[in-house]
């Protein structure tokens, strides 16, 4: 296992490895790469061609999380296998000693979080590392896993050969801590906005997730704007559709760490869960699209926002699309955390609207993430991480 020269990495309690931190797009864009010549080029996309564009490439967003037991040995939780988890896999697994998975968690029922469970045929088919894998889901998710890969849960749907990865499905609840195994390994889900539905009929008839009918659509402050209301044709006829919210679930992991890689807006009753137990914490990982707020994603602003009521001790953002590279994102972080202004005078626009959007307010230690990136937290949670320290 790498480790950092004069660090205790290999005694932390808890190491987080981020394997994606990209949307369900991932980047570089292959519109990006083929562009014409008289196109805007993308600097972000561009750039994962060259070494030092290489935190750029951003896979869907997952994290395996190694954490020691009860026993004193450490287990391994992934969470969220999305579309190109292998690839993922079989870069990060070698290089960081990874191979038995204890768990995976899911957060939702999207491509990008749930599309790469067949790859874990790797893991179990012929016993190749262990028997089986435990899965852990929401009631929502899990019917949304047997309508589209109805062979992962009974086998007598797989075809061919039969050679389907083995699972153990368990089902958690919004707000319900639940173990690891007999691990001591504890986990609280709660449940965030993750965008919004649009139907004709009654949760939760049209949806995987359970939702309560929302007419606007809030951000993090509870400040709402109006919402689009589009028009369905059901029947040859133009009716109005009613919004709900779909929800995704965030993390409590161990009391120290909070995991939301899927956020645009976070109810109340997620607030209470975030901020039972040990405060502050000593991460805060949160979704971030952009600088500015998409439906189903948070930016700068309503992130920041997010990170200065949890006040833990390092933040890092998740989920990027390919409008902000690495550095820019690296400076804006910077800003956060300094009272000092920054000069962004010969810096680029990113940059000036994203030092302009942290200015002011509660000062906060917060970078982006990477894929690779490798946190520690120690036991009495003081945090550090391979790129940063």
């Amino acid at each position: 296992m790498d480790s950092i020269p004069g660090s205790t990495s290999a005694a932390a309690p808890i190491e987080l490895i981020f394997l994606g931190t990209g949307t369900s797009s991932s980047v570089p864009h292959v519109d990006c790469l083929t562009a014409p010549p008289d196109a805007i080029p993308c600097v972000t996309c561009l750039s994962t061609f060259k070494p030092e564009g290489k935190k750029n490439i951003r896979r869907n967003t997952s994290v395996a999380l190694r954490i020691l037991k009860k026993d004193g040995s450490k287990a391994t939780v992934v969470i969220d296998v999305g579309k190109n988890f292998q690839a993922a896999a079989v870069e990060w697994f070698p290089k960081y000693g990874l191979r038995q998975i204890d768990a995976v968690i899911i957060t939702h029922a999207h491509a990008d979080a749930m599309n790469g469970l067949d790859d874990l045929r790797v893991w179990t088919l012929s016993n190749a590392i262990q028997p089986h894998i435990d899965v852990y889901v929401s009631q929502a998710t899990f019917r949304e896993v047997q309508r589209a890969f109805p062979y992962l849960v009974a086998k007598e749907f797989a075809s061919g050969g039969g050679d389907v990865p083995e699972f153990e499905w368990h089902i958690i609840e919004d707000k319900i801590p639940f173990e690891i195994r007999d691990t001591g390994i504890q986990i609280t889900p709660f449940s965030v906005h993750h965008g919004r539905l649009f139907s004709t009929d009654t949760p939760p008839a049209f949806t995987p997730t359970p939702c309560v009918t929302q007419p606007t659509s809030p951000n993090i402050s509870g400040r709402s704007s109006p919402a689009r209301q589009p028009q369905l044709t059901v029947n040859g006829s133009k009716v109005a559709a009613k919004i709900h919210p779909y929800t995704c679930l965030g993390f409590t992991i161990q009391d120290s760490i909070i995991y939301m890689s899927d956020v645009s807006y976070i109810p109340d009753e997620a607030w209470a869960t975030i901020e039972t137990g040990k405060n502050p914490k000593a991460v805060l990982v949160i979704d971030c699209l952009r600088l500015h707020a998409h439906t189903s994603h948070m930016g700068v602003r309503e992130a920041l926002e997010a990170i200065r009521r949890v006040g833990a001790n390092r933040n890092y953002f998740i989920g990027f699309s390919h409008d902000v590279t690495h550095d820019e994102y690296v400076t804006i972080g910077e800003a956060a955390g300094r009272e000092e202004p920054i000069d962004t005078a010969n810096m680029s626009s990113n940059v000036r609207r994203g030092v302009a959007m942290v200015k002011d307010g509660k000062r906060a230690w917060l970078r982006p993430s990477h894929d690779g990136l490798r946190v520690f937290v120690s036991s009495d949670d003081s945090v550090w991480d391979e790129t940063y320290d």
